[in-house]
């Protein structure tokens, strides 16, 4: 799988540009929590675009996987596994949101350090200066935190769930080798006819790809799936550590304008800005940094659910 991160967040950003192209519905609806989270942001900033990418990133898309798993003999692991991947996509495109949303919320507090340095600058400050800063930091304040969309609980729960399916897809990829292995012995001893349990059907090779048989095609896309959630698990620990981080920082930021707000002083006013302006860089920079891990797993995604496809379309060609 890509390591390519320029490659892999251009190709993904471009399907998210493709995507806000469409109109989307809006964050409550999504949530099916109405109120609880403010789309009006920076007013240049509209995330509603960004809403449902799980619909257009995935590859294969899920409605035409949904089709071929009718007509395919898959093992239930790997359908599992395609599953798991959607949920996963679907992690992703929460932390897109919340990365999106942030930075558009951010634009207050970006607002707010130019006004103070306006006010450093002036002779003399006005209470309307004043009131215009804590404006907003108010509105910044009053927003809830993006990050809450993909708390610590969310990721822990998805990532046990995913450990628990590479232990099951280990184990029966390990059993289908194993069973592989007994009966290249038993072939090579000439005893396929004596051996127990160990039908012909099972040794028949498979059409389209006539050195394997159908245990080793099986093998092949547990060990397919397997790769792919192991890389999957460390995405999902990265991610949720940088989500943390940024949840924290956001909720720092919080703290410190409404008390700006409340207390309405000059002195300190200047100062807790001055300390947005001194870390706005390395903020929006962790935020960018957490989009590009989230497309690159994305990408990594979409290359794992294709060569998975492949291992299970080629044997179908000739069939």
């Amino acid at each position: 799988l890509t390591r390519n991160v320029p490659v892999a967040c251009a190709a993904i950003r471009a399907s998210i540009r493709n995507t806000g192209e469409h109109s989307g519905p809006s964050l409550q609806d999504q949530l099916g929590k109405p109120g609880t989270l403010k789309l009006s942001p920076a007013p240049s900033k509209s995330t509603s675009s960004y809403l449902h990418l799980s619909e257009n990133l995935l590859s294969p898309r899920q409605e035409t996987l949904t089709e071929w798993i009718k007509t395919l003999d898959l093992h239930p692991l790997v359908i599992d596994y395609f599953e798991y991947s959607l949920e996963a996509c679907r992690l992703c495109e929460l932390l897109i949101l919340s990365v999106h949303q942030t930075q558009a919320n951010n634009q207050w507090i970006e607002r707010a350090i130019k006004l103070t340095k306006k006010l450093n600058d002036a002779t003399s400050s006005t209470d309307h200066q004043c009131w215009m800063i804590c404006e907003e930091l108010s509105a910044f304040s009053e927003h809830r935190n993006p990050f809450d969309l993909v708390s610590k609980e969310k990721f822990h729960g998805v990532r046990q769930a995913f450990a628990i399916l590479l232990q099951k897809l280990k184990a029966k990829h390990n059993k289908t080798m194993r069973r592989v292995k007994l009966k290249r012995i038993a072939i090579s001893m000439g005893l396929m006819g004596c051996t127990v349990g160990l039908h012909k059907k099972r040794t028949k090779p498979v059409r389209g790809n006539p050195k394997m048989t159908r245990q080793e095609v099986l093998g092949a896309q547990l060990d397919e799936a397997a790769k792919g959630l192991f890389i999957l698990i460390a995405h999902i620990d990265n991610m949720s550590r940088a989500a943390e981080d940024l949840y924290d920082e956001v909720e720092h930021m919080k703290k410190h304008a409404n008390m700006c707000v409340q207390s309405r002083k000059r002195g300190i006013l200047k100062e807790v800005v001055k300390g947005f302006d001194h870390r706005n860089t390395y903020f929006l920079e962790q935020l960018e940094e957490l989009e590009n891990h989230t497309c690159l797993c994305l990408h990594d995604i979409n290359a794992s659910r294709r060569s998975i496809m492949q291992e299970i379309m080629v044997p179908q060609q000739g069939r």
